[in-house]
């Protein structure tokens, strides 16, 4: 019986044969049985292998595949074997044992410059699409390490002076990973040789330590609404909006029956998660919510067509919501205050709240839905002007003059929670509100498509009827904090602002204290509502599991990204997960940041250079940095916990890296 030449076949026995048929770099490969090695001595076995076709100039090695490492393993124990002799007597010793296999697949291949593995995706972050590539080079023992994001931008490498993606070259390696994806409906684990002019490919299996997460809550699922940490008044009122007025009638409309009752929102150290499954159901019709999901439940290109995308909405359907803001505006431009009569005042504030459910309809189509599906082929940050309302506009040419008559006369806010108070009440962060010589164009950027300018510009008036309803509750919460502290009910005015609703009505109608607000009870809120804000929370719970920002201090070596705006700059990091920590910024500082509000504009203005986690093109902080050529980088997945404030850093935007100082 002869030795068996593995032709590329989409139906064959063997695994490289399927993988060659579907163009992966498969190497020559053979199949020998255990009666044609039975059948020959040795001599006349290494003449037969010599036989074979002299491939890679005779400078070649063998690979024998060896069957399953472990019982219930998908992984074939791979043998390197230098000669034709050596082959010939592993296969005559493997033939030869107590309990023989029927046949083996031998591979023929040149002489290697590096091998490794290549991950399709990262082996132990769920909330990271990023590839891994590990690996040694000739005459190196030492394991490199490649980290490529979802863009193909190398975002780390290890230190060495024989580079891993300097000899085999990072776009060799980008295109197995493509190959793999495309091939694979799972992440995959490829281990690859190469020999100086062709990366091939060995064997590839699933990778093992990347369940699908059954349960998920992302804090990113729209930075425009729940940016930063919420007071436990703020999340149930405005949670308990989104979810009557805009995620259950959405779930009834596309009948999903099973999530009825499901709750679409969850506070969590003191920030809002949403619940991921609403957004997977939403993938088919709507792009927009591809970073919503976490990378193992975004389809792939290559599994079905799914549904067709939904089409923009009409000029009628624009209109109707150009209709309804504007009463919702007009209702919250004519509220004043009520008497203080303890009936009226809790009309008062229903009526607010029957207004933030109207406003929730609106704000959430934009938000989640119209907006982000218009710019899902955005590369570039929408230009400053789009994205910042009057309030905004104003204080930041403010800051850019010097000009402070005018930031002190603002009621620019930083956060639509009620807590936060206006820039005319002097709160902290006014302090730190400083000059910033800098010119503004405010058009700088990628314009949005001509379809979005509409949906933009109603995106944006949402947004500022989000901060207006939030400033008339402020009103109306102080006035009723204020008769509360009177009668001895509360402590101090802000605590109502950490009350949750059902125990603000307690107070207010029954007139008595709940055991579940008790002083020490808020005390203890608010101290952890403010740790909250400046540590931030994970971007991801998954099966209960926190992914992604951690708070600051662990090392990552996850330190570049995309170059925004070219220059280097050198100075202290300072992190910045809330409006509450935009007091301690100082002129000059690198300003490392996630999620934006745009009423952060005048303060980030100050930055000397800015770092940003993701590429979300809404994201203020990219479009302040083209607006007045601010130094910046963006992309960079893991920055908000792989620095400490205060550290000392280098950017450069022209190379899309940050060095950390040691």
């Amino acid at each position: 019986m002869s030795i068996e030449v593995l032709a590329a076949d989409e139906r064959g026995s063997e695994n490289v044969q399927r993988w060659a048929a579907s163009g992966l770099p498969v190497p020559p490969s053979w199949r020998i049985s255990r009666e044609a090695v039975l059948a020959l001595d040795t001599a006349a076995l290494v003449r037969e292998l010599r036989g074979l076709p002299r491939m890679f100039n005779g400078q070649r090695y063998w690979v024998l595949h060896q069957g399953a490492m472990n019982e219930g393993s998908q992984r074939e124990s791979l043998v390197n074997l230098d000669s034709d002799e050596a082959l010939a007597a592993a296969l005559s010793s493997l033939f030869r044992r107590a309990d023989p296999p029927r046949q083996v697949v031998v591979q023929a291949l040149p002489r290697q410059c590096a091998a490794g593995v290549l991950f399709t995706r990262h082996p132990l972050r769920q909330d990271l699409s990023h590839m891994v590539v590990e690996g040694v080079t000739d005459g190196d023992d030492r394991r490199q390490r490649l980290i490529f994001d979802d863009h193909g931008h190398l975002v780390y490498r290890s230190d060495s002076d024989a580079a891993l993606d300097d000899l085999v070259g990072a776009p060799r390696l980008l295109a197995l990973a493509e190959q793999l994806r495309r091939r694979f409906e799972r992440p995959q684990a490829g281990e690859w040789i190469f020999d100086g002019d062709t990366l091939w490919l060995l064997q590839t299996l699933p990778v093992g330590s990347l369940p699908v997460p059954k349960e998920v809550w992302t804090r990113r699922a729209a930075p425009a609404l729940f940016n930063q940490a919420l007071t436990p008044l703020w999340y149930t009122l405005a949670g308990r909006w989104l979810k009557t007025e805009f995620w259950a009638p959405l779930a009834a409309r596309r009948g999903w029956a099973d999530l009825a009752r499901v709750e679409p929102y969850r506070r969590q150290q003191s920030h809002l998660y949403t619940n991921s499954e609403f957004f997977r159901r939403l993938q088919d019709r709507h792009p927009g919510v591809a970073d919503k999901v976490p990378p193992a439940w975004q389809p792939l290109e290559t599994v079905g067509e799914g549904e067709a995308p939904a089409p923009p909405p009409g000029a009628l359907s624009r209109a109707r919501t150009g209709w309804e803001l504007a009463r919702i505006e007009r209702r919250l431009r004519r509220w004043r205050p009520p008497a203080l009569d303890r009936e009226r005042a809790w009309r008062a504030l229903m009526g607010l709240d029957r207004l933030g459910e109207r406003l929730a309809r609106q704000d959430g189509a934009l938000s989640y839905l119209t907006v982000p599906d218009g710019l899902a082929r955005q590369g570039g940050p929408v230009p400053l002007a789009w994205l910042l309302g009057d309030r905004e506009k104003a204080v930041l040419e403010a800051v850019l003059a010097g000009d402070e008559t005018i930031i002190d006369a603002s009621d620019l806010r930083p956060g639509a929670d009620p807590v936060h108070a206006p820039l005319c009440e002097k709160p902290a962060q006014r302090s730190s509100l400083r000059a910033a010589r800098r010119s503004l164009d405010a058009a700088a950027g990628e314009a949005p498509p001509e379809a979005v300018a509409p949906l933009l510009a109603q995106w944006r008036h949402a947004r500022d009827l989000r901060f207006l309803l939030g400033a008339r509750l402020r009103a109306l919460l102080l006035q009723l904090a204020a008769v509360l502290v009177q009668e001895k009910l509360l402590a101090h005015r802000d605590d109502v602002f950490f009350l949750y609703f059902d125990e603000l009505w307690e107070l207010w109608v029954e007139r008595r204290i709940p055991g579940s607000a008790a002083g020490e009870v808020l005390g203890q809120r608010k101290v952890r509502y403010l740790e909250d804000a400046h540590a931030g929370a994970p971007d991801w719970k998954m099966d209960r599991i926190g992914f992604g920002f951690g708070g600051g201090g662990r090392p990552s070596p996850v330190l570049r990204g995309t170059g925004l705006v070219p220059g280097r700059v050198t100075g202290p990091l300072r992190r910045l997960c809330s409006a509450w920590a935009l007091n301690r910024l100082q002129p000059g500082d690198i300003v490392v940041v996630d999620q934006v509000d745009p009423s952060w504009v005048p303060w980030l203005a100050q930055a000397g250079a800015l770092v940003i986690a993701g590429r979300d093109p809404l994201n203020a902080a990219a479009g302040l940095a083209r607006a007045c050529a601010i130094p910046a980088v963006w992309g960079v997945s893991d920055i908000m916990h792989s620095v400490v404030d205060g550290q000392g850093a280098q950017v450069d935007g022209e190379k899309g890296e940050l060095v950390v100082d040691s």
